[in-house]
């Protein structure tokens, strides 16, 4: 049986989301990225306009005055992508969850048990993601996954494009060879120097070609599928861990106060641990930021001498770090965390010192953690250096808190709950 997979792409993800929850935004140009200071998504119209992501937002308006610029909202976009997943995942569970706006997903043999073609069952799930989420998809149909990619990005937006075996060659030959995925500028630039400036000129190549230039494997499973094949090296990993997890939280108004500012940044990698373990990810390098009031980056990279998901391991590694980065008097407006290089728990070393069995030790302590934030709500239990973080609520928060707790009930009021390192929490 031929294998058939789809790849799902959202249309301008995050802009698209904002139109979505705000009907007044649709239809309109709308930019991302007002924390930023520079674009980092764009609505269709806005892409009509001629602008594009990084663009400097102070440039953007001056060249569309009438644009509309909104901060990112990357909560909302983390909950419209795991519904994205879930929807697809009522058709077949062989989904991989490739990026924040994007997934595969194998549906071979599922014709006979739709009583459907591929092409039919491909637009029945992108008619449900349409009506259920308010966004259009580009999707690709192939017999791999480096063809179905090529398809969904070839007739944006709301496109559907299924690639037969036989028709490959058309697609190929007007795709340049730097827009292939996996394909990134280094390899173009020496498949350039040979002469290849399109996929199907790769494809066209035989295999004795490949061994006499020297094409690194990556890159001749690629062209294998080019060429109409399915590599196990390229199959679906539906339990793929991400790539990296990234979180950053700007706060108002911004604040010289390192305490306050190394809170916020505690914070960070809480939810970005807590993300970790929900996928079974651990870190073997993390990036820090710190951002000031005048959109000046600070950046660090820090590896971990193991693998890990622990908050608190990863603040001992950069307590030094932030202390380097933080200039006095200078006011900030945000922080981020990045958890890199990321491993399966599956697969960690085992040291031969004890210290990958010490460090589990604290799993059963993050896992009670984690259980009651689900429970009751996001960091009800957090770190004593997220505190101030924790507590720092700007105005309209802090109504919708008080609101909150008036509807407490004095049973839950006495509930209160004391965990080692953690700090009291009601």
């Amino acid at each position: 049986m031929e294998r058939t997979i789809l790849h799902f792409d959202g249309d301008s993800f995050f802009a698209s989301i904002e139109q979505a929850m705000d009907y007044r935004l649709r239809g309109k140009p709308i930019v991302t990225g007002a924390e930023r200071g520079a674009a980092t998504a764009l609505s269709i119209e806005a892409k009509r306009l001629g602008l594009y992501r990084g663009m400097p937002m102070k440039e953007i308006r001056e060249r569309c005055p009438d644009i509309v610029v909104v901060n990112s909202n990357y909560t909302a976009y983390s909950v419209y992508a795991r519904r994205m997943y879930a929807i697809v995942r009522r058709y077949t569970p062989l989904v991989e969850e490739y990026s924040i706006d994007e997934c595969f997903a194998d549906i071979t043999g599922l014709e006979h048990a739709y009583s459907m073609t591929y092409e039919q069952i491909a637009l029945m799930i992108k008619h449900d993601l349409e009506a259920s989420l308010g966004i259009t998809f580009g999707v690709g149909m192939g017999p791999s996954k480096v063809i179905a990619k090529i398809g969904s990005k070839h007739n944006k937006p709301a496109g559907f494009t299924p690639i037969a075996r036989e028709l490959i060659p058309a697609f190929l030959e007007k795709v340049p060879i730097g827009s292939v995925w996996g394909i990134g500028r280094a390899m173009t630039l020496t498949l350039s120097a040979l002469g290849i400036t399109t996929a199907l000129q790769f494809a066209q190549k035989d295999e004795a070609w490949l061994r006499e230039h020297k094409i690194a494997k990556p890159y001749r499973e690629i062209w294998y599928e080019l060429r109409g094949g399915f590599t196990k090296q390229l199959a679906l990993e539906p339990d793929q861990i991400p790539g990296s997890i990234i979180k950053t939280r700007t706060f108002s108004p911004p604040s010289k106060d390192k305490a306050f500012v190394f809170a916020q940044l505690s914070k960070n990698i809480e939810r970005a641990c807590a993300k970790a373990r929900g996928v079974g990810a651990h870190a073997r390098e993390v990036g820090v930021m710190l951002k000031s009031q005048d959109f000046l980056y600070r950046n660090r990279e820090v590896p971990l001498s193991l693998p890990t998901n622990d908050p608190m391991i990863i603040l001992g590694a950069l307590r030094k770090v932030f202390a380097e980065m933080f200039v006095p008097n200078i006011l900030y407006r945000a922080t981020g965390v990045s958890l890199r290089s990321l491993v399966h728990e599956s697969a960690l070393p085992q040291d031969l010192f004890g210290a990958s069995a010490k460090a589990s030790e604290q799993v059963a302590i993050l896992s009670a953690v984690d259980t009651l934030n689900r429970r009751y709500g996001s960091q009800t239990v957090h770190l004593a250096s997220s505190l101030k973080a924790v507590q720092h609520r700007e105005p309209d928060r802090q109504k919708k808190r008080k609101v909150a707790q008036v509807k407490l009930s004095v049973e839950q009021r006495k509930k209160t709950i004391d965990l080692p390192f953690l700090g009291r929490v009601h």
